[in-house]
């Protein structure tokens, strides 16, 4: 009995790094994924764990975007100590592509920062790969979380065949972002209000996340942030209702990134539900 219990433990054990990667079109695998992403990364540190979930073309922002496998190869981190939490998190129609968000907290050993995460990932072959990875520090967050994990209302959307017609959702992202950084070149912030998701969530270093449309205009408008922007990548889902941008920033003059979460509305119009500036 005792060596089966033994047995019984050390398969287990070897089993539980596949399970926890596993895709299986569902965002419940996705928050299972992370918390063993979060395991690792505590057991065995930063670098070994982002190298282990990192995807062959990952990206992650120091402060801009960088190749993340060549980031961590080359920096451990070692002196550093991270743990997070998803909060957020929302997965396409296909289950190729999903993002999760929450706070973290950095120790070292002179002091702890505080901040928000969002990771966005890839089904690579039914396991879960971190595409990218973006940060802002804030003060200390509210210790209550409002745990928000979406699957799909319906599984339903049109199949595209062929390359040329799955690039063609992605310019049409891409082309909206464009849209947006010219409306904002020409006329100012005020534009976000016909981009933002009446839920968007706005990440803006030291500030704690502004959730909601209403208190993210009206953030952007005390902070007079003057915010123009341009996008260098897109990112889309085969299932065409989730997709990602990320891309260069000009604010009150002085130089960001941005990454911004995009959702297909019931009206076939993109919408941003989350917009993140690093520096």
């Amino acid at each position: 009995m005792i060596k089966r219990t033994i047995y019984f433990a050390l398969a287990l054990c070897f089993s539980i790094p596949a399970f926890a990667q596993k895709a299986d079109g569902t965002i419940r695998s996705l928050i299972n994924t992370e918390d063993f992403f979060n395991l690792l990364v505590k057991r065995e540190g930063i670098q070994k764990g982002f190298l282990k979930f990192a995807d062959a073309k990952g990206i992650v922002f120091r402060p801009g975007p960088v190749d993340m496998r060549k980031y961590y190869t080359k920096n451990s981190e070692s002196e550093y100590q991270i743990s997070w939490k998803p909060e957020y998190a929302r997965i396409s129609k296909e289950g190729d592509l999903a993002f999760t968000t929450g706070p973290y907290e950095l120790v070292s050993a002179q002091d702890t920062t505080y901040g928000h995460y969002l990771s966005i990932w890839k089904n690579d072959h039914s396991k879960w790969k971190l595409w990218l990875d973006v940060g802002i520090t804030h003060a200390k967050p509210p210790t209550v979380l409002k745990y928000e994990y979406y699957d799909p209302s319906n599984y339903k959307y049109p199949k595209l065949l062929g390359p040329q017609k799955i690039q063609m959702r992605e310019d049409i992202v891409f082309n909206t972002d464009i849209l947006l950084g010219k409306a904002l070149k020409l006329s100012g912030s005020k534009n976000f209000k016909e981009f933002y998701d009446p839920k968007v969530r706005l990440y803006f270093p030291e500030y704690l996340p502004v959730i909601g449309r209403l208190k993210a205009l009206d953030f952007i408008e005390k902070k007079e942030l003057n915010i123009i922007s341009t996008p260098i990548t897109a990112e889309r889902a085969i299932s065409g209702d989730l997709a990602f941008t990320y891309g260069d920033a000009s604010i009150n003059q002085e130089n960001y990134h941005y990454v911004r979460v995009w959702k297909l509305d019931d009206d076939m119009k993109w919408n941003i539900i989350l917009d993140v500036y690093s520096k």
